[in-house]
C-alpha cells in the first residue's frame, strides 16, 4: 500500500529575494515523515516533475486525515522562508477508484492564512492493499437516539454494593399498553432491545390505544458497569405487512438510570415516545411500562399492570423537560494538549540517526483526540510527532436534550503506522457537575480550562499489561498523569450540528491565552518513614511529583529535588522492610507553574470539610447508638444530634471563599456553581433545621441524604492542577504509588478553605499498579504534603519554627574490579556502565569538579564521604531470634580420603569465614542451642553435599566418585535479650559493593562483587536573608567542543529540634467473624501489627473464626520528630493486618485495618484507652472486626505505667483496658441439624455439637442416627463462662460440627459463627416463677396429641340465623372476591366489601420475613453450616436451636430456674400440609417464543403431587388456584418444597423456579403459623371457620403459654379481661354496624378480635415468595402466591379446603346494530360529476379476536348520510366481577392448547371507503370500552367532544396532559344496562388533532347465551331477522354501484348533471342525421326526379 505524489509545477510564486529571485522547493509531510523536492534555482514558475512516494504498510489510512505541504526559499544561509502553504484532505483520495491519479491546483496560503497569488499543481494517486480498504471516518456520526426522561431522584449507593467481578443480572421488562399513537388505522407492535437481542410484543390489529400486557426477560453475565452502561431501547412499530414494520416512535434509556431508582425499577410509567429519525422529534405517543434491573439478591417490586384510569399520567411521564423532545449539540473546542508521554520505543528513529540517514524524534507520540458521548464519537485531526499538539478544532456532537447519558468522555490516542492506535489517557467530564436542572438550572457548559488525563505509568513499555490498559481507557483509577487538554463546552439548543468538527480561527484561539497564564507554586513534601515494605533486593527512594514537574525521568523541565536518596529496606524484625531515615527528614520540595484555580479548590475544601465533620459525627452518634442497643427516649443521645445539627447549621451559614478578581479568571461555569452552591446550601441549612430530634432513626437517614447532598457539590470538573504522586522507585522502575487530590493539599488562609491534609503528617497507603485483587499494599508513607502559591511559602515555614533545612550537593564515585579475584579497582572496563562519577541512579554525570553554585546559594566546606546509613545495618538488624551459619569444606583427589580443605569454614558463597567454636556472640544476644548441622537440606546424613567444582557445579547429596568437595552447613540460633545501640563498623574509605550496580549495595566487601561505590557530599548553605530560592546545580560534561551544561538537584533534608520518645502499646484482645482460611471451614488466625519502623505479631490461636488473644504488644524506643501537640492530632497510623497460619506454604491473608493510636501524656494522669472494634477489609469487601486498643505513652516526662501482666512469653491486656468480665450463663437448646451435606463421600450420620465462647465448650450428646431422627435427645446444654458485662465486648460463639465415624475417626464437617450473642440475652428467671415452665410445657400437648379421641365437631348456625336464612350460604361472592378486594383491587370484588365482609392479608413478601414474627425463631432458629475456605466455602446443612444468655449474682446461693427449661419434646410427629398455589406472577420464559406453560410440582417428606395435566398454556402470569395435601414426618421432613416447571412436549420439562418453606419452624412457633386466623368469625360461606380449635380454646391456649392471666369473661356487656385488660365486643364491633349473615357466636367473636389485638397471632394471608433457580442464585425468577394450612395427621375429620378454584368466564353474544352514519367524511370526488361522496361501511371487532365483521356499502354517499340496518353479532368469554373479557387462541398450528388472554372487553369500530379497484380508504374510528361506555347522546346534536377523552384537553397529541376518561359518573356498564341506544362519535386525528369524523345512530345489547337462544337475531339482516326486525335501509336512489347499475348510472350521474348537454346534443345529432340523409339521398332523388320528370 502506497501514496505516490507527483509535484508537477507551481506559478506565480512570491519573490522573497532583495536581489534575484526564490530558490523554491517543496515539502511533504504526511503521517509525520517530510519529504521534499529538489531546490530550483532563482525562478518564480519552478517545474519540477518529481514523484514522491510513501509506504503505508498494512494499515489504512483514516478518510479524515490531511496532506500537509509548504513551499519555502531555499537559503545558503539562515533558515527556509515560507512562500505558500496548502492542505489536502485524504477522503476524497481515498474514496476514489484505486490507483486512479487526481490532479490538483491547489491556492496557496500565507503564514498568517491568507491567499497569495501562487498556486501549485500536483497529481495523487492512493493504492490500497488487496482486502483493505480505508478506515472508517471516526468523525461522521449518525443522528442522534434517546432522550433523557425525568426519572426522580437517582440513587447511586445502589451500585457501592456492586461486585468488581462478572455478575449475572436479570433485566426485567413489562409493557402494559399505548396511548394516542400518532397515525391511523394502524397495527401496532411493540419491540425491546437489548443486549443485541430483540423481542416484541403480539400485534395489535387496527388500534392507537393497544393494551399490550406482556412481560420479558433477558439474562446477562458482565461485569456491572458494562450492564449498567448498556442501553435498553423500546420501539412502537406499525406492522402494516407480514414481517415490515414502520417506526411509530421509541423510547430509549441507560440501565443505570434504572438500577439507581428506588427498588432498582420505575413501575407503571409512562413513556413518551419520539422518533429519532425527525430533524425536530415530536411526541409520537405513549407507552405504559415496567422496567426492572435485578443483579444478585434484589427483590423485584411488584410489575402488575395497572389499569387505574385515575393515575396521574402527568406526573409518570419520563421525558425531557420541555413539551418537545429537542436536538441539541455539544460543542467541545479542543486547543491544544501538554505533557503528552513517549508512546513509541524510538527504536527505528535511533537506528536513522546512527546510520546517518535521518534525523531522531524527540517527540514519539502522534496525538489525537476522542470525544465521545451517548454512544456516538468525534475526533481531532492527527498531529504527528508532536508532544504538546496545537489542535485548533470544535467538535460537535448532536443528542436529544437532556440525554441519559451522564459522561462525557475525552480519549486522547496516539496514532500507530502498523498496529491498532493506542490510548494515551482518558478523562471523564460529568455533565451533572456542569449543568444543573430546574428553572434556576443551566445547560451545560464547561471551561476554557485544562482537562487532566491519567493512565498507566508515564514511562513507555512494550508490552501493557491488562490493568495497564484499564487505567488508560478509564476503566480503573489512573496511576499517573498522561497530560493535559485544554478545552471548553457549550451547549446550542434546537438544531443538529451542520458539521462533525469545524477549525478554530486565530481569533478565538487567542481568546484563551489568558486561561493559559500561569502562577508559581511549590509543592513541599516532608517524609518521616516508610515501613510495610517488600525487599526488592535493591535500593528504594521515594519520588513526589505534581504533573510532570518533580519527575525525575522527565527531561523536558527544570529538575527539583523531587527524590528521597536510595537507600537499602531494612528488616524490621516480624515480616516487613523499613527505609532507615535517621534524624534527618528528607525533604521535598517541587516548583511548578499552573493557572491559579485556587478559587474553584477552595470551595471544593470548604464543602468537603462541612462533609468531614458531619460524617464524624455521624460515625459518632452510630458508636453511641450501637453500644447502647436502644436510641428511644434517650435524652443523651438527643442532646448529642441537636448539638450535631446545631454545628451542620452554622457551618453551612458560613460564606463560600470569594473570588479575587485580579489573580482568578472566571468561566461562566464557575459562576453558576457558586450561586447553586449558596442556594443548596441554605437549603440543606434549612432542611437540617426541620429534623426532627425525637426519631433518632429518622434523623439518622435525614443525615445521611444531607452528606449525599453536600458530596455533590463538592466537585470540581475544571481543576486544571492535576494530582500529586508519591512513587516508590527502585532506579527508573516505579514499584508503588499513593494518588493524592490536589485541593486534599492545597494550602489557603481560610481553614475552612485549606484541604483536610495540608501541611499535616498523614499515613499514605502505597498501591500496586498490577494488582488485581487491590489486597496487597506497597507499603506506608507518613509525610507531610503542602501545596501552595511561591509567596505562601513563608506560612509553611512559620508554621514549623522547630525544623532546620540541611542541604547537600551528592555525587557517586564509581568503580568495577578489573579481573575478577584480582582485588584491583578501576573506573574502566566492560561492567563500567556508569561514568566515573554519578547520581545515584548513574544517569548523569557529574564530577565533583564540575559543580558550580547556584543562585543564593554557597558551598560550606569541602567535599567528604557519606555512606548511606542503610549498610550500617547488620543481618541481624531489627530480628528477635537469629540463625548463625557457616560451612565446614573438605575437598579430597577422586577416591581418596577427605581432608581439610584449605578454605576449611567458609560462608555460603565460598568467602573465607571464623571457625565455627571461635564465633563470638553478640552484646545483648543469648545462645538458644548448640551448633548442630542441617539436615533440612538435599544433604546425606551426616550433612554433607558433594560436587566437582565449588561455584561452578551444582551441589548433590550423594557421593560419587568423582566429586572432590563437599560441604556441610553448622547452624546455631541465637535471641535478642535486651536491646543494644550498635552499628556495624564502616571502613574508613565508605565504600560500597555489590554484584552489580543496580543491585543492593552492602558495606563489606565480597567474594561476587564485582562493583562498588561511594556517596561523596558537600553541604550547601544559603547566602541572603529570607527564603532561598530552590538550589539547582549546574554540572558541565563532555569536554571540548562536545561539553555542555546540565543541571541536578541536591538532596535537602529537615531536622526538628523537637524529638521525643514514645511507647506504643497495641492492646490486641479478640477479632470476630473472620474469612475461612482452611478448608475445614475454620482459620487458624494471628495478628501482625505494623508500627513506623517495627512490626511485632501474636501467637497464633488454632481453629476458629473468632480468636481471642488477650495479648498487649509493647513498641518500645519509639522516636518521632515534631511537637507533641502535632504528634497528638496527627499520630502515624498502626496497620493490623490478619493472617491464617498454614502448615506448608506462605500465610494467607484474611484482612486489614488501619487504626490511629491515643496519645497520652502520663505526667498529666494516666486514663486507659477503651477497647473498640475495628472493621478489617480485604480490598473493598468487609471480613470481619477487630476488638482492640492502641496506646501512645510519651517517656520523656513522667514515668510510664506498670507494664501490663505477663501469661506466658506474652503481655496479657491490662486490667484497665480489657472488658469487665462477670459470670454468665449460656442454655443451648440444641435441637438438631438440617440437610447436613456429604462430607468426603460418606453422609453424616452421627454429628455432635461443641459449641465455643470466652475460651470454654459444651458438647452435646452424640445424635443415635441423623436418618431416622435429626433432633438431639437431650438438646438442653448449659455451661457458664466469664463474658464482659458491656455488650459491645460480647464474643461470639462458634459451633462445630463433628461425625463420629468408624474406628473412632472424628472429621470436622461444619462450622458456624453466632455473630450477635445479645440477640439471645434475656433476664434470669426467678425460683418462684414456674408457671412459664408449665405454659412452656402444654407446648407437648400438640392438637393432635390431646385431640385425637374424639371426632373434630363444626360450629352451625345459630336458632336465629337458620329461621332467618335457612342455610346461610351467600352465593354473590367467592374466594376471588376476597382476594381481589384484599390486594387492592376493589373493582374486580363485586360486592364483597358492600357486604359487610373482612379482608384478608397479602404479604408482599414471605411470611416468616415479616418483622413482627422475626423468623419464627421464638422457640428454634435456623443457622446455615458453612465448610470451606473464604469464596469457595459451602453450605453443609442447618443447625435448629436457640441459645439463652444470662447474667448470674454470685450473692445468689440458689442456682436460678433454667430458662429453657420445658421445651417440646424432640420426638418425630407426622404433619399434614394443605398447600394452595393462587398465582404465579411474572415467572421467567423457558420457551423460545418467550413465554412458559407452568404447572406446579409440591412435594414434602415422600409425599409429592403436581399439575402437570392442568398446566397454564403461554403464559407468564397464570391463575393457578390449586390445593395440594401432603404429609410428612417433623423433623426427618422439614422442607416443603414447591417447583414451578414449564411443560415441554418432546423434552424435559424446565424448572422456572423453587422455593422451600421450613415447616418446622411454624409449627413450633407461638405465632401459631399452622393456619392464619381470620379477621370474622363466620359459621357459613365462603369465610366459614375452618381451624380445628375455635377462637375461645386458642385464646385460652395462648394465654397459657405467654403466661397471661385469664382470659376472664364478663357478660352485660359481653367483654374479657387478658393480662389486666379487659375487652368488649363494642370496642371491634359497632352497634349500629351491620354484620354479614354468617357471624357466629358473640363469644367467639370476641376471642378472635382479642387474638388479633392482644397477640403476635398470623392471621389469614396469602404470601408472596420469590421463585429462585439453583443455576442462577440470587437472581428471582418470579413469584408465587400461596399459603400453606398445617395439622396433625392423626386429626379425623380434617376441615374442609377453601375453593380457589379460578373464576370461570361467562359466554356472553354482543349484539351491535349500525341504523345509520351522519356526517361520515366524504373522501372521494366524483370524476363524471365532481362531487364529494364515500361509499361508506362499518367495520368492527372485538380488540383481541379476529372476528372482523362489515356492514354492506352505502354507496355514493353524498351529503355524509349513510344507511345501514345491519347487525354485528359478536360471541365472548366475559368474568364480569373482573371486568374482563377472556380471549382464547392458540399460538401456533401445532399448540395442544389454547392460551389464555384477560383484556378489556373493547369494541373498536372503524369508517371506511370503499374502492372496486385500489385498496379501502380509512375514514375514521371509535373503541369503547364496554364496561366504562361513554353515555351516548339521545340526539344527534348531542354528540359532542365530552363522548371523546382525546378531545378533553386541547386536542393536541403532543399535550403534556393525558386526560383518561378518569370520571366515570356519566358512563354505562353495558353488562349492568344489557342494552344501551344512541349516537356515538367517530373520531380521527389530523395533524396531531384529535376531531370527530363522522357519527353513528346504534343499538348496543350483550345477552347470556340461553338469553340469545331465546331471543333470537342472524347477523346482517339474515334469518331470523328479530329482536329488533331490521328492514331493508332507505337508502336514496343515488345509491347504487355503478358498474352493476348502468341505467342508473346515465340517469342519476349524466342525465343529472348533464341534462341540456345531452339535449342538444340529441338535437344536434338528429340535425346533422337529417342533414346528411338528405344530402345522401339528394343526388338520387335529383335523378329519379330528373327521370321521372322526363
Amino acid at each position: 500500500m502506497s501514496l505516490e505524489i507527483s509535484v508537477v509545477s507551481a506559478s506565480s510564486l512570491q519573490n522573497l529575494e532583495t536581489l534575484g529571485k526564490s530558490d523554491p522547493y517543496v515539502t511533504i509531510n504526511f503521517q509525520g515523515e517530510k519529504k521534499k523536492t529538489t531546490v530550483k534555482d532563482g525562478t518564480l514558475d519552478p517545474v519540477w516533475d518529481e514523484t514522491l512516494k510513501w509506504e503505508l504498510g498494512i494499515k489504512a489510512p483514516r478518510s479524515d486525515e490531511c496532506i500537509d505541504i509548504e513551499v519555502k526559499d531555499y537559503e545558503r544561509i539562515g533558515r527556509n522562508r515560507l512562500l505558500g502553504k496548502a492542505t489536502i484532505a485524504l477522503r476524497n483520495i481515498v474514496l476514489a477508484a484505486p490507483g486512479t491519479p487526481l490532479d490538483y491546483e491547489l491556492g496557496l496560503l500565507g503564514a498568517d492564512d491568507s491567499p497569495t497569488v501562487g498556486t501549485l499543481r500536483l497529481t495523487l494517486s492512493y493504492v490500497p492493499p488487496a482486502g483493505i480498504s480505508a478506515a472508517p471516518d471516526a468523525s461522521a456520526e449518525s443522528v442522534p437516539k434517546g432522550g433523557m426522561p425525568q426519572m426522580g431522584t437517582p440513587n447511586s449507593r445502589n451500585r457501592d454494593a456492586l461486585s468488581s467481578a462478572k455478575t449475572k443480572f436479570q433485566i426485567r421488562v413489562r409493557v402494559v399498553e399505548g396511548r394516542q399513537l400518532l397515525g391511523a388505522n394502524m397495527n401496532p407492535i411493540c419491540r425491546i432491545k437489548f443486549d443485541g437481542e430483540t423481542k416484541q410484543t403480539r400485534i395489535h390489529k387496527g388500534t392507537t390505544n393497544p393494551w399490550f400486557d406482556e412481560i420479558f426477560f433477558f439474562q446477562v453475565e458482565k461485569l456491572p458497569h458494562e450492564v449498567l452502561e448498556d442501553f435498553l431501547e423500546l420501539q412502537v412499530c406499525n406492522s402494516s405487512g407480514i414481517r415490515s414494520c414502520t417506526l411509530i416512535g421509541s423510547f430509549k434509556c441507560e440501565l443505570g438510570m434504572v438500577y439507581d431508582q428506588p427498588e432498582f425499577a420505575f413501575v407503571n410509567r409512562w413513556l413518551v415516545l419520539a422518533n429519532p429519525d425527525e430533524p425536530t422529534p415530536t411526541v409520537q405517543g405513549y407507552l405504559k411500562a415496567s422496567v426492572a434491573v435485578l443483579g444478585p439478591g434484589n427483590v423485584c417490586p411488584d410489575l402488575s399492570a395497572g389499569k387505574s384510569d385515575q393515575d396521574d399520567v402527568e406526573a409518570n411521564l419520563l421525558w425531557s423537560a420541555g413539551v418537545h423532545l429537542q436536538p441539541a449539540t455539544f460543542v467541545l473546542s479542543i486547543y491544544c494538549a501538554q505533557d503528552l508521554p513517549r508512546m513509541d520505543a524510538g527504536t527505528l528513529q535511533s537506528l536513522k540517526e546512527m546510520l546517518g540517514v535521518g534525523k531522531a524524534s524527540k517527540e514519539l507520540v502522534d496525538p489525537y483526540a476522542i470525544v465521545s458521548y451517548a454512544g456516538k464519537e468525534v475526533q481531532t485531526k492527527v498531529l504527528y510527532t508532536n508532544e504538546n499538539p496545537e489542535f485548533r478544532q470544535n467538535l460537535h456532537i448532536g443528542f436529544l436534550f437532556p440525554s441519559m447519558c451522564n459522561v462525557i468522555r475525552l480519549t486522547l490516542m496516539d496514532w500507530d503506522r502498523v498496529g491498532q492506535d493506542d490510548v494515551i489517557g482518558t478523562a471523564t467530564i460529568p455533565v451533572s457537575a456542569i449543568s444543573a436542572p430546574g428553572e434556576d438550572g443551566f445547560l451545560p457548559t464547561f471551561g476554557p480550562t485544562w482537562v487532566n488525563v491519567y493512565g498507566a505509568r508515564r514511562e513507555w513499555e512494550l508490552l501493557d499489561g491488562e490493568s495497564a490498559e484499564k487505567m488508560n481507557v478509564g476503566a480503573d483509577r489512573g496511576c499517573a498523569y498522561r497530560g493535559r487538554v485544554l478545552c471548553a463546552l457549550h451547549t446550542q439548543v434546537g438544531s443538529y450540528p451542520p458539521a462533525p468538527a469545524t477549525a478554530i480561527d486565530n481569533d478565538a484561539f487567542n481568546s484563551v491565552r489568558r486561561f493559559r497564564s500561569t502562577r508559581r507554586f511549590v509543592l513541599i513534601c516532608q517524609l518521616t518513614g516508610t515501613w510495610l515494605l517488600e525487599n526488592t533486593g535493591r535500593p528504594l527512594e521515594i519520588e513526589v511529583s505534581v504533573g510532570n514537574f518533580g519527575n525525575k525521568l522527565e527531561n523536558t523541565i527544570l529538575p527539583s529535588p523531587s527524590s528521597t536518596h536510595p537507600a537499602n529496606a531494612v528488616f524490621d524484625g516480624c515480616k516487613y522492610y523499613f527505609l532507615p531515615w535517621d534524624e534527618a527528614s528528607p525533604f521535598v520540595m517541587v516548583n511548578c507553574e499552573y493557572e491559579d484555580v485556587t478559587h474553584r479548590l477552595h470551595a471544593v475544601n470548604h464543602i468537603t470539610s462541612i462533609i468531614d465533620r458531619l460524617k464524624k459525627d455521624i460515625r459518632g452518634l452510630k458508636s453511641t447508638l450501637r453500644a447502647r442497643r436502644t436510641s428511644e427516649g434517650d435524652q443523651e443521645v438527643t442532646n448529642m444530634l441537636q448539638t450535631v445539627i446545631s454545628r451542620l447549621v452554622a457551618k453551612c451559614s458560613l460564606k463560600l471563599p470569594e473570588v479575587d478578581p485580579v489573580r482568578h479568571i472566571e468561566t461562566s461555569l464557575d459562576k453558576h456553581l457558586r450561586d447553586r452552591r449558596r442556594s443548596e446550601l441554605d437549603h440543606l441549612k434549612n432542611t437540617a433545621q426541620a429534623i426532627d430530634t425525637s426519631n433518632v432513626t429518622q434523623a439518622m437517614e435525614e443525615l445521611e441524604s444531607i452528606v449525599s447532598s453536600l458530596e455533590s457539590l463538592a466537585q470540581a470538573p475544571q481543576n486544571g492542577i492535576p494530582d500529586v504522586f508519591l512513587w516508590l522507585m527502585s532506579g527508573t522502575r516505579r514499584l508503588a504509588f499513593i494518588r493524592i487530590p490536589a485541593h486534599s493539599v492545597l494550602y489557603a488562609h481560610e481553614p475552612t478553605s485549606q484541604g483536610a491534609l495540608a501541611g499535616k503528617f498523614h499515613t499514605y497507603t502505597l498501591e500496586y499498579p498490577d494488582d488485581k485483587n487491590r489486597w496487597s499494599i506497597g507499603g506506608v508513607v507518613r509525610a507531610s504534603v503542602w501545596l501552595g502559591r511561591e509567596e505562601d511559602i513563608r506560612n509553611w515555614w512559620d508554621a514549623r519554627p522547630d525544623v532546620q533545612l540541611t542541604v547537600y550537593a551528592e555525587t557517586y564515585e564509581n568503580q568495577v574490579i578489573s579481573v575478577p579475584g584480582s582485588g584491583k579497582w578501576t573506573d574502566k572496563g566492560l561492567l563500567m556502565t556508569r561514568p566515573p562519577f554519578s547520581d545515584a541512579d548513574g544517569r548523569f554525570t557529574l564530577s565533583r569538579e564540575a559543580f558550580f553554585e547556584p543562585d543564593g546559594w554557597a558551598f560550606q566546606g569541602d567535599w567528604f564521604v557519606d555512606p548511606d546509613p542503610s549498610v550500617r545495618f547488620a543481618a541481624d538488624a531489627g530480628r528477635q531470634l537469629f540463625t548463625e551459619e557457616v560451612f565446614e569444606q573438605q575437598v579430597r583427589i577422586p577416591g581418596g580420603t577427605w581432608i581439610p580443605a584449605p578454605n576449611n569454614w567458609a560462608d555460603v558463597r565460598g568467602d573465607p569465614a571464623t571457625h565455627r567454636d571461635k564465633i563470638a556472640l553478640a552484646e545483648g544476644w543469648s545462645w538458644r542451642d548448640v551448633w548442630s548441622y542441617d539436615l533440612q537440606r538435599a544433604v546425606d546424613g551426616e550433612g554433607w553435599e558433594y560436587t566437582v567444582e565449588a561455584g561452578i557445579m551444582g551441589w548433590s547429596p550423594q557421593e560419587k566418585i568423582f566429586h572432590v568437595c563437599r560441604r556441610r552447613r553448622w547452624i546455631r540460633d541465637r535471641y535478642l535479650t535486651h536491646k543494644v545501640e550498635k552499628h556495624m563498623s564502616l571502613p574508613i574509605d565508605g565504600w560500597e559493593y555489590a554484584p552489580l550496580f543496580r543491585l543492593q549495595f552492602h558495606a563489606l566487601e565480597r567474594k561476587i562483587d564485582m562493583v562498588r561505590r561511594r556517596r561523596w557530599r558537600r553541604r550547601l548553605v544559603p547566602t541572603q536573608q529570607g527564603l532561598p530560592p530552590t538550589p539547582r546545580l549546574a554540572v558541565k560534561a563532555g569536554t571540548g567542543e562536545e561539553e555542555f551544561t546540565q543541571l541536578t538537584c541536591p538532596r535537602m533534608y529537615i531536622v526538628s529540634a523537637e524529638r521525643h520518645e514514645y511507647q506504643l502499646r497495641a492492646h490486641i484482645y479478640q477479632a470476630r467473624d473472620l474469612p475461612a482460611g482452611d478448608k475445614t471451614g475454620l482459620s487458624d488466625p494471628y495478628a501482625v501489627v505494623s508500627f513506623c519502623n517495627s512490626t511485632q505479631q501474636t501467637d497464633k490461636r488454632s481453629a476458629t473464626l473468632c480468636p481471642t488473644w488477650d495479648e498487649t504488644l509493647i513498641f518500645d524506643d519509639v522516636k518521632l520528630s515534631g511537637s507533641v501537640g502535632t504528634t497528638e492530632t496527627q499520630p502515624p497510623d498502626i496497620v493490623v493486618e490478619i493472617f491464617d497460619w498454614d502448615a506448608r506454604g506462605a500465610p494467607e491473608f484474611l484482612g486489614r485495618v488501619f487504626c490511629r493510636p491515643t496519645v497520652l501524656n502520663t505526667s498529666e494522669g494516666y486514663d486507659p484507652c477503651p477497647l473498640q472494634w475495628y472493621p478489617l477489609a480485604r480490598g473493598n469487601e468487609k471480613q470481619g472486626e477487630l476488638l482492640a486498643s492502641f496506646e501512645m505513652l510519651l517517656k520523656d516526662v513522667g514515668e510510664l505505667p506498670i507494664l501490663p501482666p505477663v501469661r506466658g512469653d506474652f503481655y496479657m491486656v491490662p486490667f484497665g483496658v480489657r472488658p469487665l468480665l462477670q459470670r454468665t450463663r449460656i442454655e443451648v437448646l440444641c435441637w438438631g441439624v438440617r440437610n447436613m451435606a456429604t462430607y468426603e463421600l460418606q453422609s453424616v450420620t452421627r454429628p455432635s455439637i461443641e459449641f465455643e465462647c470466652g475460651g470454654e465448650t459444651v458438647l452435646s450428646p452424640v445424635m443415635a442416627n441423623l436418618r431416622v431422627n435429626p433432633n438431639f435427645d437431650k438438646p438442653h446444654l448449659v455451661f457458664d463462662v466469664e463474658l464482659p458485662k458491656e455488650e459491645l465486648y460480647l464474643p461470639p460463639l462458634t459451633l462445630r460440627v463433628f461425625d463420629h465415624r468408624a474406628f473412632g475417626s472424628k472429621p470436622l464437617v461444619a462450622t458456624a459463627v453466632v455473630a450477635d450473642l445479645h440477640q439471645y440475652a434475656t433476664e434470669p428467671k426467678v425460683s418462684r416463677d414456674h408457671m412459664l415452665v408449665t405454659a412452656i410445657s402444654s407446648l407437648e400437648a400438640k392438637p393432635g396429641k390431646g385431640k385425637a379421641s374424639h371426632s373434630l365437631t363444626r360450629p352451625t348456625l345459630s336458632h336465629e340465623q337458620a329461621s332467618r336464612e335457612p342455610g346461610t350460604l351467600d352465593t354473590d361472592v367467592d374466594w376471588w372476591a376476597k382476594f381481589y378486594a384484599s390486594s387492592g383491587q376493589a373493582e374486580r370484588s363485586g360486592s364483597y366489601l358492600a357486604k359487610g365482609y373482612e379482608k384478608l392479608t397479602v404479604l408482599s413478601g414471605a411470611l416468616e420475613d415479616e418483622p413482627k414474627y422475626n423468623g419464627f425463631r421464638d422457640l428454634v432458629d435456623t443457622i446455615p453450616l458453612y465448610r470451606g475456605r473464604g469464596e469457595q466455602a459451602q453450605f453443609s446443612g442447618e443447625f435448629k436451636g436457640t441459645f439463652r444468655i444470662y447474667p448470674l449474682n454470685a450473692e445468689d446461693t440458689e442456682e436460678p430456674p433454667f430458662v429453657l427449661d420445658g421445651f417440646p419434646s424432640p420426638d418425630p410427629q407426622e404433619l399434614l400440609a394443605r398447600v394452595y398455589i393462587v398465582m404465579g406472577r411474572d415467572l421467567a420464559p423457558k420457551d423460545a417464543g418467550g413465554s412458559s406453560d407452568p404447572y406446579v410440582t409440591v412435594s414434602f417428606g415422600k409425599t409429592k403431587k403436581t399439575s402437570k395435566e392442568d398446566y397454564r398454556p403461554n403464559t407468564l402470569n397464570p391463575i393457578f388456584g390449586h390445593v395440594f395435601e401432603v404429609s410428612g414426618l417433623l423433623p426427618l421432613h422439614k422442607d416443603l418444597k414447591i417447583q414451578v416447571y414449564d411443560r415441554d412436549l418432546m423434552s424435559s420439562d424446565d424448572l422456572i423456579g423453587e422455593t422451600v418453606i421450613d415447616l418446622e419452624n411454624r409449627y413450633l412457633s407461638r405465632h401459631r403459623a399452622t393456619l392464619g386466623l381470620p379477621r370474622q368469625y363466620h359459621v357459613s360461606g365462603v369465610n366459614a371457620w375452618r381451624d380445628i380449635d375455635l377462637p375461645t380454646e386458642i385464646l385460652l391456649h395462648a394465654a397459657r403459654t405467654r403466661n397471661l392471666e385469664g382470659p376472664v369473661w364478663h357478660s352485660d356487656p359481653l367483654s374479657l379481661t387478658l393480662g389486666g385488660i379487659t375487652y368488649s365486643l363494642t370496642d371491634f364491633e359497632p352497634k349500629d354496624g351491620a354484620l354479614p349473615l354468617t357471624v357466629g357466636d358473640p363469644r367467639e367473636r370476641l376471642a378472635l378480635h382479642v387474638l388479633h389485638k392482644a397477640l403476635p397471632i398470623v392471621p389469614e394471608h396469602v404470601e408472596t415468595r420469590e421463585l429462585t433457580h439453583p443455576a442462577m442464585p440470587g437472581l428471582p425468577q418470579g413469584q408465587l402466591l400461596l399459603w400453606v394450612d398445617l395439622f396433625p395427621a392423626n386429626i379425623s375429620p380434617l376441615p374442609p379446603a377453601v375453593d380457589i378454584t379460578p373464576r370461570q368466564p361467562q359466554k356472553y353474544i354482543l349484539r351491535v346494530v349500525i341504523y345509520n352514519v351522519f356526517e361520515a367524511p366524504l373522501q372521494e370526488t366524483s370524476f363524471v360529476a365532481k362531487e364529494k361522496m364515500s361509499d361508506v361501511y362499518v367495520k368492527g371487532w372485538l380488540q383481541g379476536t379476529n372476528n372482523v365483521q362489515k356492514t354492506d356499502i352505502h354507496y355514493r354517499c353524498m351529503d355524509g348520510e349513510a344507511n345501514f340496518n345491519w347487525r354485528l353479532v359478536y360471541h365472548l368469554e366475559m368474568i364480569e366481577a373482573e371486568q374482563v373479557m377472556v380471549v382464547e387462541h392458540k399460538e401456533h398450528a401445532w399448540s395442544l392448547k389454547s392460551t389464555q388472554q384477560r383484556r378489556p372487553p373493547q369494541l373498536t369500530l372503524q369508517l371506511w371507503d370503499n374502492d372496486l379497484i385500489m385498496r379501502d380508504d380509512y375514514l375514521s374510528e371509535m373503541t369503547l370500552d364496554l364496561c366504562n361506555l361513554p353515555k351516548p347522546a339521545k340526539t344527534l346534536k348531542g354528540v359532542g367532544p365530552d363522548q371523546v377523552p382525546q378531545m378533553m384537553g386541547n386536542g393536541d397529541i403532543n399535550s403534556v396532559t393525558i386526560n383518561i376518561l378518569d370520571d366515570y359518573k356519566n358512563n354505562v356498564n353495558l353488562f349492568e344496562a344489557k342494552r344501551v341506544y344512541g349516537y356515538f362519535p367517530f373520531t380521527s386525528v389530523v395533524d396531531g388533532i384529535t376531531e370527530i369524523a363522522g357519527k353513528v345512530e346504534m343499538e348496543m345489547e350483550v345477552l347470556t347465551e340461553e338469553e340469545a337462544k331465546e331471543r333470537p337475531a342472524g347477523q346482517g339482516r339474515d334469518e331470523p331477522n328479530l329482536n329488533p326486525k331490521l328492514p331493508d335501509p332507505e337508502r336514496p336512489a343515488t345509491s347504487f354501484l355503478w358498474i352493476s347499475s348502468p341505467w342508473k348510472s346515465f340517469r342519476h350521474i349524466i342525465w343529472k348533471n348533464y341534462k341540456w348537454y345531452c339535449i342538444t346534443f340529441i338535437i344536434f345529432f338528429l340535425l346533422f342525421l337529417f342533414l346528411f340523409l338528405f344530402l345522401y339521398s339528394l343526388p338520387g332523388a335529383t335523378v329519379d326526379y330528373l327521370v321521372g320528370g322526363n
